[in-house]
């Protein structure tokens, strides 16, 4: 007795395995997590160290090159790059595939430690934090806050104090940040009133320093426990915080203290000097959300609207809120698009089937298989702690397709028994067991297809092997609804009267005999005639190849998110004055774009944005591209400054930012000096601006980030001045930073919210000869006469990669140009250029690209050979396979030419449904291969076996080739 004879002639175990494999899927699905795409883990850590106002240089050689020594010794670190700035040395390293990320970070602390030693004392301890699971984006949600009678200072720290808490108590929120302009006590400093009194900047400095801390003192009577607080909490503690006692050089009068208000104004004010924001041209303040990584999106998102909801009764008067970005809204409608297609895919299956058997109770048969098969897939999904997202759920609407195949052969060869005569039960258990066969096979193949992505790291592996476990569980469990359910309900529902009666629509049916007789004619009149057999082949093959060649290739397809923008890069030597005119000239141009919700404008000591949230697809006519190309020619007006309009177009997590103003990065590295960096590079990139300026323009905005002729200064200190002076570099260092940019290195509370206290000088000096200290001795002394300033050009950015200098060479994509036909001429014009000494080596998109197109034809190849390896087992035979297998590239010559037909390109979802392709083909040549050796093993010879066992599979190919070209029409 075979396994589907077992189950139907014991009906009871078959239903109540196909209920608990319902009732455990529907328990699964409870408690799957839900996400916009699966969860992508980088082995990537950050090291972040802190040198305030420390030039571009003095970070690299002080800070970042200290650091790199000794985490390049750190195991499985494959790439590690760096950037020095003012005042921050960025370190990144990125790890092999498989390290232990927890065991890296060990090392990187023991390494930053040893390394400690070597580094200024200025320099906080850095900062270590490994990149999370990108979901696809930086803010899960933001909220914009404006008020009409409060002023910006209060507003932000009304926000943290009312606000930001209430957020970040909300479940599944991980951080909720106050983008504003926060309070802050400004030390303004009289120089003349310090040199009079004999007070340098760094003795005011150290004072404050050391009154921000609370310390253990033990228990009172060692039972209570008691702190030593020296924190300062108002105005009157600053201004009477003593800082020195002098004796005015009268050893006759005693000694007389001098408080901060004696050499300062001390105020609370706000703090508009490092950030800004805007909202729709008026100034305002951001609170930006995000969410745990494990958290529910669509959860989370809820209970924010919820909360910004009812926060709106209850905020003071003035005060308007609104939300601005909530991903959470485009994972659903995603997620709204996706079931509604499941839906469309489902109805159109069983038009089809129903077309072909014109049978109501022979349709519902295929109907159960699809809701078994779907709620069957969650159980797969659980047991790899996978989650429901967009990847998986597109996995669902390619299953409709897929699993009503099984269904559909078994119902088919039944019923064609029955119409021979064939009693019900009897007609079951014949026509499933000619079929189980079969059946087991096409479902191994088809599985056996997704398994090589589970041997594929990087991020095509880790976004598909969630789609390939959906779709092959899903293929599984159809298997074996196949030859236990399905049989029986064919036994149960169907009769004998059926195929009697005059079915609708007869025409169906002799379009379809008229279809069987002349393909089986046609294929009789093929098997003697090879050679056209054979050039038809060899046709398709070359076909297949050619369009693989002239199709254009792209990572992704462009998406629309509804976000488009404008960067502004900081002009060197420019406060966020000047940016803010700047911005405010760009927010007059992009006021005449009707798709924007919302204009959000961000500056910083960075340079400055503008977010335009534009809105939902249906309530306007043109994509995000076609709103940049109207941005872009307005913008490029503006004199001196360096525009990058830009769109959020790409949600796939691992693929490179659209807003880094460029979609083609190369680095360039070498051991030489900076200077001889940058003059190849300028060689280069003129290079490229003559392949610009030229017929076959196929990027533009080309350049590099190397810039050597930054506007600076060098003071140069006189050192015997120094020492007979008894005066220190670090007291000229101090004094020279405070009355030159400021010091915010001082935290300091208000309402239990900290802030950065800023001290600074009356007025910004034009010399140092309007600079003072005072030597221990009491004698005042200018900085003229121990230092000299002069002007340089220094760097604004320095950057490592691999511990070798390097810049990176840009370009931006023309409209209509993909990453593949670029990338070659970009290199050879570089290449044509640059020394062969300097290294060169693609990053951000072109690097993802590479390898996922690596990766995509590994998964290619390895599909055909774990296909061969099943076939192989189940026929057991070296031929049989290769048969079946034949067919998979002639039907990719039919796919291919369908993506050209519709002007599309191959990216990674176009290759995972070619990989998908290789098992839908290998499981019509299984039924053909299976029943023509059962024929032959009944007496027929070889040639009438071929044709009898292709005709009678005809129908159920038709069947379930229309029934998957369906089921995928609504994605």
């Amino acid at each position: 007795m075979n396994l589907t004879s077992y189950f139907i002639k014991h009906p009871v175990i078959s239903l109540i395995l196909n209920a608990m494999i319902v009732l455990l899927g529907v328990l699964c699905f409870g408690t799957l997590s839900v996400r916009e795409y699966p969860e992508v883990n980088f082995p990537t850590v950050f090291v972040t160290s802190f040198y305030n106002n420390a030039s571009p240089e003095l970070v690299e050689s002080a800070v970042t090159n200290v650091l790199e020594d000794k985490l390049a010794g750190v195991e499985g670190v494959e790439t590690m790059t760096s950037s020095s700035a003012n005042g921050t040395s960025d370190i990144t390293l990125d790890f092999r595939l498989g390290t232990n990320l927890d065991q890296a970070m060990v090392a990187i602390r023991d390494a930053v430690s040893l390394a400690r030693w070597g580094l200024p004392k200025e320099v906080k301890d850095p900062h270590i934090q490994r990149k999370g699971p990108s979901n696809g984006g930086d803010i899960f949600f933001l909220i914009s806050l404006e008020s009409s009678n409060m002023a910006f200072g209060a507003l932000t720290h009304y926000a943290h104090i009312n606000l930001r808490t209430i957020f970040r108590s909300l479940k599944g929120v991980a951080s909720a940040d106050v983008w504003g302009q926060p309070y802050t006590y400004e030390v303004t400093l009289d120089p003349k009133r310090m040199l009079t009194f004999g007070v340098n900047a760094d003795e005011i400095y150290q004072v404050l320093s050391n009154s921000h801390f609370s310390l253990p003192v033990g228990k009172f009577r060692n039972e209570i426990p008691t702190t030593l607080n020296t924190e300062l909490k108002t105005l009157e503690d600053y201004e009477n915080l003593l800082i020195k006692e002098k004796n005015f050089n009268n050893p006759k009068h005693k000694q007389h203290p001098v408080f901060l208000k004696s050499v300062a104004t001390i105020a609370q004010k706000t703090d508009d000097k490092s950030f800004r924001v805007r909202i729709n041209g008026n100034p305002g303040l951001c609170i930006a959300i995000d969410r745990a990584k494990d958290a529910n999106p669509l959860e989370v998102s809820n209970l924010l609207i919820a909360q910004v909801n009812a926060l709106k009764e209850s905020l003071p008067e003035g005060i308007t809120m609104q939300v601005v970005q909530d991903k959470g809204e485009f994972i659903r409608a995603s997620i709204r698009g996706i079931q509604s297609s499941i839906a469309e895919a489902i109805l159109l299956v069983l038009i089809i089937v129903f077309l072909f058997l014109r049978n109501v109770r022979a349709t519902l048969i295929p109907l159960i298989t699809i809701p078994i098969s779907m709620i069957g897939s969650f159980i797969f999904l659980k047991m790899f702690g996978y989650s429901l997202n967009i990847i998986t759920l597109l996995a669902m609407v390619l299953a409709v397709g897929l699993v009503v195949d099984d269904a559909i052969v078994v119902l088919e060869n039944i019923s064609r028994h029955i119409e021979e005569g064939m009693k019900p039960v009897a007609a079951a258990l014949k026509g499933s067991r000619e079929i189980g066969f079969a059946i087991v096979a096409m479902t191994l193949t088809l599985t056996s297809v997704y398994a090589p992505i589970a041997f594929v790291h990087g991020v095509v592996g880790q976004l598909f092997v969630e789609f390939a476990v959906a779709l092959a569980g899903s293929v599984l469990i159809s298997g074996l609804v196949a030859l236990t359910l399905s049989p029986l309900m064919c036994g149960s529902l169907l009769k004998n009267t059926d195929h009697q009666k005059k079915r609708l629509w007869p025409q169906i049916d002799t379009a379809l005999n008229w279809i069987s007789s002349h393909y089986e004619r046609v294929l009789g009149s093929l098997i003697h005639r090879q050679k056209t057999a054979l050039t038809i082949g060899i046709s398709c093959l070359v076909v297949t190849i050619l369009f693989f060649r002239i199709l254009p290739q792209e990572m992704a397809p462009k998406e629309d998110r509804g976000l488009v923008g404008v960067h502004v890069p900081l002009i060197q030597g420019k406060d966020i004055n000047t940016t803010e005119k700047n911005m405010i000239l760009i927010e007059d141009m992009l006021k005449s774009i009707p798709e924007a919700q919302i204009m959000l404008t961000f500056m910083g000591n960075w340079g400055g944005v503008v977010i335009l949230p534009l809105k939902p697809i249906s309530e306007r006519k043109r994509p995000p591209i076609d709103i940049i190309e109207q941005i872009r020619p307005l913008v490029s007006t503006i004199p001196s400054i360096d525009p990058h309009p830009w769109s959020d177009d790409s949600g796939l997590p691992g693929l490179d930012d659209s807003r880094d103003g460029g979609n083609i990065s190369l680095v360039v590295s070498t051991t030489q000096d900076y200077r001889s960096l940058f003059d190849e590079a300028e060689k280069a990139r003129d290079a490229l601006e003559k392949v610009m300026k030229g017929g076959n323009k196929r990027f533009e905005n080309a350049g590099h980030d190397l810039k050597l002729d930054t506007p600076g200064y060098t003071i140069d200190l006189d050192q015997n001045r120094l020492s007979k002076l008894n005066l220190t570099p670090q007291r000229i260092a101090k004094t020279i930073e405070i009355f030159f940019s400021g010091d915010q290195s001082i935290p300091v509370t208000i309402e239990g919210i900290v802030y950065m206290l800023t001290l600074k000088g009356q007025s910004y000096p034009w010399t140092l000869n309007e600079l003072y200290v005072t030597t221990p001795e009491g004698t005042a002394v200018s900085l003229g006469a121990v230092a000299t300033l002069r002007s340089t050009a220094q760097p604004e950015r320095l950057f490592h990669y691999n511990q070798m200098r390097a810049t990176t060479m840009t370009a931006e994509l023309q409209a209509g140009e993909t990453i593949d036909t670029v990338m070659p001429v970009f290199l050879k014009t570089v290449d044509s250029t640059l020394p062969t000494s300097y290294k060169k080596t693609w990053t951000a998109a072109a690097k993802a690209f590479k390898e996922s197109s690596a990766a995509m034809v590994m998964l290619f190849v390895l599909a055909l050979v774990f296909v061969y390896a099943i076939l192989a087992i189940q026929f057991e035979n070296f031929m049989d396979p290769c048969i079946v297998l034949l067919t998979v590239p002639l039907a990719c010559s039919g796919a291919l030419f369908v993506v050209w037909l519709f002007g599309k390109s191959l990216t990674i979802y176009t290759q995972v449904g070619l990989i998908t392709l290789i098992g839908l083909i290998t499981k019509h040549g299984i039924l053909i291969v299976e029943f023509t050796n059962q024929l032959r093993q009944e007496g027929l010879d070889l040639i009438e076996a071929i044709q009898r066992a292709s005709s009678l599979r005809l129908r159920p190919i038709l069947m379930t080739t229309a029934a998957m070209i369906v089921g995928a029409i609504p994605l």
